[in-house]
């Protein structure tokens, strides 16, 4: 048996955050038009962090495959990211794995391409203004997705140490950024809000959240993480990636519900199906838009069935025999 292995690099070299994005566009048109086996994902937690084991199949192009993926956030102080992935590609007809890949860069592309979509889908057209929540990977490659929508002018960040925050402001071109001395600051007329932390508690007011504001989450991905103000649940257009993900894992929407401020009607579409046309995205230039999402393994999947369509024509990686 061979398979196909692919570094970071090679996954960086075979797609693009445009690339990505399309492929999220298809992959959650595919989960919501019921042409996606997805189980639930198993978590193994530990002390120190979680690991999560997320297999999929999308049946309409035939990809299958897993990931697993560590969210370990003490590994800062060892000088390690905090997250770390790999990604398995299956042949669906035969079950054979075909290639194995990096997917610490690739769970950073796919978060960030599903954001874009996101702001692309429910961000007014006129959005300029971001506010982010967050400097790492995460919120990095959500700022790059959403620049890849709409003609963004200034980034407002903040991140509780403040260091990170001024290190991505000094790193961005083209754009107008600075670190934000408080969240306040940051979401003083902005346009789209972006919350990419691994916070527990509210990361800002939601009181401040002006009408016609589009809001991403993509940070908290269990029930006792809760990184956007559940009252701005109670108060926006809520669309999810998944309903029955989102219920065993998004703590914002689940507290909400839990504290009586909505019921799960809340949640009026996925995003996949506004991509299908199925349900309406932003209903009004002053609504407000929220976009949560907790990851699923349709977003892998795609991407790295991308990079190994990519990596095969090009001759990327190394092929072993196992």
């Amino acid at each position: 048996m061979q398979m196909r292995i692919l570094s970071a690099d090679d996954v960086r070299h075979c797609v693009d955050m445009p690339a990505a994005i399309e492929a999220m566009r298809g992959a959650f048109a595919a989960l919501s038009g019921g042409h996606a086996t997805v189980p639930v994902r198993v978590a193994l937690e530990s002390e120190k962090g979680v690991s999560l084991f997320m297999p999929a199949h999308l049946t309409d192009v035939d990809q299958a495959g897993a990931k697993v993926v560590s969210v370990n956030p003490g590994n800062a102080a060892l000088g390690l990211p905090a997250i770390h992935a790999v990604v398995l590609v299956l042949d669906p007809e035969t079950g054979c794995p075909t290639a194995l890949m990096d997917g610490t860069w690739l769970t950073a592309l796919r978060t960030g391409a599903v954001g874009g979509l996101a702001a692309d889908l429910l961000a007014r057209e006129e959005s300029r203004t971001v506010a982010l929540f967050g400097a790492g990977v995460q919120a990095r490659t959500q700022l790059e997705a959403v620049r890849c929508v709409r003609d963004i002018e200034h980034v407002r960040i903040f991140s509780p140490s403040g260091s990170s925050a001024d290190k991505l402001a000094r790193e961005l071109v083209d754009v107008t950024a600075i670190s934000a001395s408080s969240p306040s600051e940051a979401l003083d007329g902005a346009d789209i809000v972006i919350a990419a932390t691994n916070s527990k508690t509210p990361v800002f007011d939601s009181t401040l959240i002006e009408p016609g504001t589009h809001v991403t989450g993509v940070g908290s991905f269990t029930l006792d993480m809760i990184e956007v103000d559940p009252a701005l649940v109670q108060r926006a257009r809520v669309i999810v990636d998944q309903r029955e993900a989102i219920m065993e894992e998004a703590g914002e929407i689940v507290a909400a519900i839990r504290e009586g401020l909505v019921d799960e009607s809340v949640m009026v579409a996925e995003i996949g199906e506004v991509v299908l046309g199925r349900r309406q995205g932003r209903t009004s230039p002053d609504e407000i838009t929220f976009f949560k999402s907790v990851g699923n393994a349709v977003q892998d999947v795609a991407v790295a069935s991308l990079v190994m369509q990519r990596a095969e024509a090009t001759n990327r990686g190394v092929v072993v025999d196992l």
